[in-house]
């Protein structure tokens, strides 16, 4: 009996502990959240659970918005220990994330990312700070230097999707799930940019990380992934699918640091080939671990960006299937719009995107209704803020909700109906929506936005010009979704039809059918016959007289101009035009031509007809919107006498060798260093050599032309010939001296009548066989390099184009591709003139307009020296911090006006420009300095003056009409290289000198022209400072 009431008093007591215990960690709970005045509202929460139990499972971001019905745009909800606050709504979600950046631009604490990271190592989406800045701008910086948003990604794009095209095809028609498919060639983009390579789509490593992502994302975004981040003392210690989470997070990471294990052993320092190469070269010149430049945290930064750029595309690629099976009318529409604009054969390009307005407003509306990313990433307040009218404590988790933004009825006219017509005007044009942000927005805005719109266009275009897709009969498809992270359809099969080629045009007979030879030649005898007689009887100089006669209306009649052609100014018989252009100043003649005929013009040089096109908005329509109209180069006597057969090296080739040749030279380059951190480097240790041989200089006069050709020269030499040369090597200066003639012969008056009157001019003496001396003594130099290669070629290990050319040579089985050893001379010719006879003259230019306008001189020193200092070496990254300066680049730039009048086009069918004719064959010609002076473009056109490139704020601004490198398809191949160039060797130069000129002696502006505009010879003084 005694122990019976010893134990009813323990378990009275035991009771009473435990309600006790209970009350108080409620009440301390309560305490402890309860919420400031002010602060959103929400629905009621449980103690120490919260609202964690009302979320609806399957559906959280639908729940999240019925309560914004009730609470209003911002509410907050108590998960577990966390509070947060959601806002939802267009407006208010841009207020949040754009207006108010700056107070929601962190990451708030997170269980599960704490569990994967750690330390200062926050990867790419969850660090803050200065580690977030410095890792998302060295990201953005180094992706773009290979290749990202630029049109080399746009190839390799279109060659994964020719992978993708091939494994559908072997599915002759059968259902099948698009998931995997869509996964690997997706994925595949951005292998390529963080790992170098693309992986087979049979390659087990890949596929399992593939499935290990997809499953991850779902984890993390379900009640799983909630519990954790709400109670993680007790869900580590708990069984569950959360446990998986982590399991395959960390082969993900075991994966990726295999990879960079892989990249340390065959590491070139000079030569980066990705984003893992280049952070391992950060990383040793950052041995502060403060900013993530650690091994920990490339392995995890790597798995971001992966994360980032395959997931969501590959999910929105899916949900297009989705929606375009289920309205096949509007599928049917696309195809349609396709098949008008490119063609079932051609590979789209991204140049195609604005003639194809329904098929983009159809693209945006998947985005749309597909909602990838429901909820947007979290952030945190940095302070105390407000919001909606709330106070926001300083701490506080704030959740974007993405899904109310996307379909906000006071932004979409029919926001849960898919409608294309949300992005399209009255006229069928496309109209941007400013509540579209499947991309969010603000300082956190999906950092691949550019590659995922550029894969997600050229994706859906290539697959629906090549196939039609349908369901299975009987097959209703989903649009619910399965939510995690990101929302995904629910699992289907889709069957596709190859899509027939359009018939080829056939020629029309005659109306018999047939051809009467015997009949033609009987009439062909009888008139030759007659013609004898006549002649005869008219006698010689009635015979000569006969003849010039005949020649001239042979002329007219051979160059009678079509119906609507180009008006122009009269011309001669045979000799044209030739002899009205101004020699020293052609590009000048010709623009005063454009204000007489209009910017559609014809003239006649010799035998060809030129048509010239003038100013900025009918340049862009010839070379940018019709660019595959005019992309090709046209026949020219001295280009022919220089190259032979398929050896028409880079610039005069054309079609399908010129395709794969820019292609080749590209990525060939970009493996080498073009436009990346490794290349960087090189141009200022270049920048070194030419500071210490201007220092022999300083205090007397001299010509700063050769030093500027020899510093920018041994950049391009680097990366073509693997080696810098000496600037006392009598080799490299003979090359540089013919490259300089031939660059002012070629555009000379020499070389117009060369063109003109080729027959003639081969046997006539006189400067123009400068252009071949020079060139054969160039082609020397240049065999002598390759013969040099040849001998320590190495295949595993290329180091230069030179060697990756002879490489694919042994490879290449299809000679007519221009992979042999002639025309390997004549690439690297032009790649030799493209690297560095522009680059140079503008830095000349610069020089002549900094002296010029002392008072723009001294702005630049004082910039450079605010930002850079005296001694630091000055990087691209210094580029956004110093605008005056990038504006002075962009004006000398426009005013240098380094190629007056870019190359000549050929059109490749009959069409239309500015209302005129322009036949099949004709030869166009866009004038850019035309563009660059374009008085409807500039305020002051004919002023050197920065201003045009700064905004009221002292931003640096970007101006259309600003086109150096010309545009379109034959865009300067060279173009991120030159930029890099001129920014570096230009802040260099002035971070250590002043530059002035002789007492008394005033800097011509006018320049010589040849193929390049460059300064009158003059001297300068270098004065340290």
């Amino acid at each position: 009996m005694l122990v019976q009431l010893d134990f009813t008093m323990w378990l009275f007591y035991f009771l009473e502990l435990f309600i006790f215990v209970v009350v108080f960690f409620i009440l301390a709970d309560i305490l402890k959240n309860r919420n400031p005045s002010n602060y959103p509202p929400g629905p009621l929460a449980l103690p120490i659970v919260g609202n964690i139990f009302s979320v609806e499972r399957k559906h959280p971001h639908i729940y999240y918005t019925k309560l914004a019905d009730i609470y209003g745009n911002v509410f907050s909800v108590r998960l577990g220990r966390n509070k947060t606050v959601f806002v939802s709504g267009y407006k208010m979600v841009k207020e949040a994330i754009v207006t108010q950046a700056d107070n929601f631009v962190d990451r708030p604490n997170n269980a599960m990312a704490d569990r994967v990271y750690s330390g200062a190592s926050g990867g790419l989406f969850v660090s803050n700070g200065e580690t977030w800045k410095r890792q998302r701008r060295f990201a953005l910086s180094t992706l773009r230097s290979f290749g990202l948003g630029k049109n080399t990604m746009e190839q390799s794009i279109c060659e994964e999707i020719r992978h993708l095209q091939e494994e559908m095809e072997k599915e002759k028609g059968g259902p099948f799930d698009p998931v995997s498919l869509f996964n690997n060639a997706v994925s595949n983009i951005i292998c390529q940019l963080v790992m170098g390579r693309r992986f087979d789509y049979s390659d087990h490593d890949f596929q399992s990380m593939l499935t290990y992502l997809s499953e991850i994302l779902r984890l993390q975004g379900s009640v799983w992934g909630l519990l954790y981040d709400s109670f993680p003392s007790v869900m580590k210690h708990l069984p569950g699918p959360h446990n998986k989470y982590f399991s395959l997070y960390d082969s993900l990471v075991d994966f990726m640091n295999k990879e960079v294990e892989g990249h340390k052993k065959d590491l070139d320092h000079s030569n980066p080939r990705d984003y893992i190469d280049a952070f391992i070269i950060e990383m040793e010149n950052h041995h502060e671990s403060d900013l993530g430049f650690t091994e920990a945290n490339l392995a995890l930064c790597s798995l971001d960006l992966f994360l980032a750029g395959s997931e969501t595309t590959s999910t929105t690629l899916l949900w297009a299937l989705v929606y375009l099976m289920k309205y096949r009318d509007i599928q049917d529409k696309v195809q349609v719009e396709i098949d008008g604009v490119i063609g079932r054969t051609r590979q789209p390009s991204m140049a195609d995107r604005h003639n194809l307005p329904y098929t983009e407003a159809v693209l945006h509306e998947i985005q749309r209704m597909g909602n990838i990313v429901p909820l947007n990433g979290a952030r945190m307040a940095v302070k105390d803020t407000t919001l909606g009218g709330y106070l926001i404590p300083k701490g506080t988790t704030l959740m974007p909700s993405l899904t109310s933004v996307l379909f906000d009825k006071t932004e979409w006219e029919t926001p849960h109906t898919f409608n294309p017509r949300h992005f399209l005007g009255a006229e069928g044009k496309f109209v941007k929506r400013e509540a579209f942000l499947p991309f969010s927005a603000g300082k956190r805005v999906c950092p691949g936005e550019g590659l995922a719109k550029m894969e997600l266009f050229l994706f859906l275009v290539g697959l629906l010009q090549k196939f039609s897709f349908y369901v299975p009969d009987g097959v209703e498809l989903s649009t619910e979704g399965i939510t995690g992270v990101t929302r995904v359809p629910h699992p289907f099969k889709v069957s596709l039809k190859a899509r027939k080629r359009s018939k080829s045009a056939q020629l029309q007979p005659s109306e018999d059918g047939r051809i009467e030879p015997c009949q033609s030649l009987a009439h062909l005898l009888r008139l030759t016959m007659w013609l004898c007689g006549f002649l005869l009887w008219f006698g010689p100089r009635g015979f000569l007289l006969l003849f010039f006669a005949f020649l001239f209306v042979f002329f007219f009649r051979a160059k009678k101009d079509p119906p609507n052609f180009p008006p122009g100014p009269p011309s001669l018989p045979l000799f044209g035009n030739i002899f009205n252009i101004e020699c020293k100043q052609p590009h000048i003649y010709l623009t005063k031509l454009a204000d007489v005929y209009g910017n559609v013009f014809c003239i006649r040089l010799g035998r060809h007809r030129t048509v010239f096109v003038s100013g900025w908005k009918m340049v862009k329509e010839a070379i940018v919107t019709q660019a595959d109209h005019f992309v090709d180069r046209p026949y020219s006597p001295m280009v022919n006498r220089l190259y032979s057969g398929n050896s028409a090296g880079l610039f005069f080739s054309n079609g399908k060798v010129w395709q794969r040749q820019r292609r080749f030279a590209m990525s060939t380059l970009r493996t080498f260093g073009l436009a990346n951190s490794s290349m960087e480097q090189s141009i200022c240790e270049e920048s070194r050599h030419l500071q210490e041989a201007l220092e022999n200089e300083i205090g007397e006069p001299f010509d700063p032309a050769p030093l500027i050709n020899n510093a920018v020269a041994n950049i391009i030499c680097q990366i073509v010939f693997g080696r810098r040369f000496d600037y006392t090597d009598h080799n490299f200066q003979s090359m540089l001296r013919n490259l300089t003639d031939m660059a002012y012969l070629e555009g000379s008056i020499w070389a117009l009548l060369y063109d003109a009157f080729p027959a003639v001019m081969k046997h006539v003496p006189g400067p123009h066989n400068g252009i071949f001396r020079s060139s054969k003594s160039l082609e020397a130099s240049i065999r002598a390099e390759i013969e040099r290669h040849k001998l320590d070629l190495d295949p595993t290990n290329p180091q230069d184009y030179i060697d990756l050319f002879l490489i694919e040579e042994k490879r290449s089985k299809n000679r007519d591709m221009g992979f042999d050893e002639e025309n390997l001379v004549f690439c690297c010719l032009d790649l030799f003139l493209a690297g560095s006879e522009t680059t140079s003259k503008t830095l000349q230019w610069g020089l002549v307009y900094l002296i010029k306008s002392p008072h723009i001189q001294a702005k630049v020193h004082a910039e450079i020296d605010g930002v850079i200092g005296s001694s630091r070496h000055p990087t691209m990254a210094d580029r956004p911090n110093l605008p005056f300066t990038d504006a002075v680049i962009h004006e000398i730039q426009r005013v240098g006006n380094v190629v007056p009048l870019n190359g000549l086009r050929v059109a490749t069918k009959d069409t239309t420009l500015g209302g005129y004719f322009i036949p099949k064959g004709t030869s166009v010609m866009a004038n850019l300095t035309s563009v660059l002076f374009d008085p409807a473009e500039w305020e002051k056109p004919d002023s050197f003056h920065p201003a045009h490139f700064l905004d009221a704020g002292g931003r640096l601004v970007r101006r259309e009409a600003f086109l150096p490198f010309s545009a379109g398809k034959r865009a300067c191949l060279g173009e991120g290289l030159a930029r890099a160039e001129l920014f570096l060797f230009f802040v260099t130069l002035l971070q250590k000198y002043h530059f002035s000129t002789l007492d008394g002696v005033e800097l011509r502006g006018d320049g010589v022209i040849g193929a390049t505009r460059t300064p009158h010879p003059f001297k300068v003084y270098a004065a340290a400072r």
